[in-house]
């Protein structure tokens, strides 16, 4: 008897310490390089091209799809999903005439960028755990970012992120606080802290669905955060499981605004957004390491977004230089649904923050 208690211990604690690691935060900001040099990757990208290429090559096995839309300054795009790119330039950027030169591209692991992985990398759990969130989590995204500045030939770069995308790009400007000139973060994803205070997207969603949105909800989430399921899973199923979320989104938006549009979507990437949802864990708290941010950022939230204007305040707070803009009549994607008004602002703001 005393065998088999202490074997029911021993498995006990074996599945609550397999609980904590799967719960914590693989991502840990100001190891970028030192994670890099441990694979034993570089910053450096292949020399010899073309800031308006089709493909940038920011590894010698890694190619991201890029547009190039206007003329002028510099901005590059982080879009949101996680791991969902939009399907074509944003309507906004047509509007800034030329002083504004957008660059739009598909983070490594989505649409028409390379996917590191097809099937689980070898190994145990953890091992591909670990590998998945290794090349495609927030460190791998914040390496491709100063690779894009360097492929640029930009001293700083002046990043526009959109959603979980606004994330990446203030974890960059908190990375390399000295190469970063301004930041402009839409409706930006407040997950400086985790849980988040008030519910997160799932929590805004759930409570504008009917019962049979909230059943499909919860099974979605529970597939979601089973993890080792999900490394059994090719990169098609997990794609095709990610993108099951956007239907409910739209069901919960269009109770509470019938007449809105969501633009299109470009191919969502499926182990890129399990690599992500590993970076944030379950638990972390940024909110410190994000006062390193010095760029001047401007932070917009539209006043029809599901998420509540309190939640994208606590992102305004958590940043030394920020300032918080409201849009009327714009929902979570206010470059589509009120264009020139996105366009006016983000212009202005830019030529104050160049100034």
């Amino acid at each position: 008897m005393a065998v088999v208690i202490a074997a029911l211990i021993l498995v006990a604690g074996a599945a609550a310490g397999m609980w904590w690691w799967m719960g914590r935060a693989l991502f840990h900001p100001g190891t970028v390089e030192q994670g890099l040099a441990a694979r034993g990757e570089t910053l450096e990208v292949p020399p010899g091209q073309a800031a308006d290429a089709a493909f940038w090559q920011v590894t010698p096995d890694v190619r991201l799809r890029h547009e190039v839309l206007g003329d002028g300054r510099d901005v590059v795009v982080v879009h949101g999903g996680p791991g969902l790119p939009p399907a074509k330039p944003w309507r906004a950027a047509s509007m800034t005439g030329d002083t504004l030169r957008w660059h739009f591209f598909d983070q490594r692991g989505c649409g028409g960028s390379s996917r590191p992985f097809t099937h689980a990398p070898p190994g145990g759990t953890w091992q591909a755990m670990q590998a998945v969130e290794s090349q495609l989590g927030l460190a791998a995204q914040l390496a491709d970012l100063e690779r894009i500045r360097r492929l640029l030939g930009q001293e700083r770069l002046t990043l526009v992120g959109h959603s979980f995308g606004a994330l990446v790009a203030a974890l960059y400007a908190a990375e390399w606080p000295e190469r970063v000139e301004a930041l402009v973060l839409v409706a930006p994803a407040p997950l400086v802290t985790m849980p988040v205070d008030g519910g997160d997207l799932f929590t805004q969603v759930r409570t504008r669905l009917d019962a049979s949105g909230q059943r499909e909800l919860a099974s979605w989430m529970k597939h979601t955060f089973d993890f080792p399921a999900r490394l059994e899973d090719d990169e098609a199923r997990l794609a095709e499981h990610f993108a099951a979320f956007g239907p409910l989104y739209r069901q919960a938006l269009r109770r509470e605004h019938p007449d809105a549009r969501l633009p299109g979507a470009g191919t969502p990437g499926g182990y890129l957004s399990l690599g992500l949802y590993l970076s944030l864990g379950r638990h972390h708290d940024w909110s410190d390491w994000l006062r390193r941010v010095r760029a001047h950022t401007l932070v917009l939230h539209g006043a029809q977004d599901l998420q509540p204007r309190s939640a994208t305040e606590r992102v305004v707070e958590a940043l030394p230089h920020a300032r918080l803009v409201e849009l009327a009549g714009s929902g979570h994607f206010p470059f589509e649904e009120q264009p020139e008004v996105f366009a006016a602002t983000v212009s202005a703001f830019l030529a104050e923050a160049e100034r």
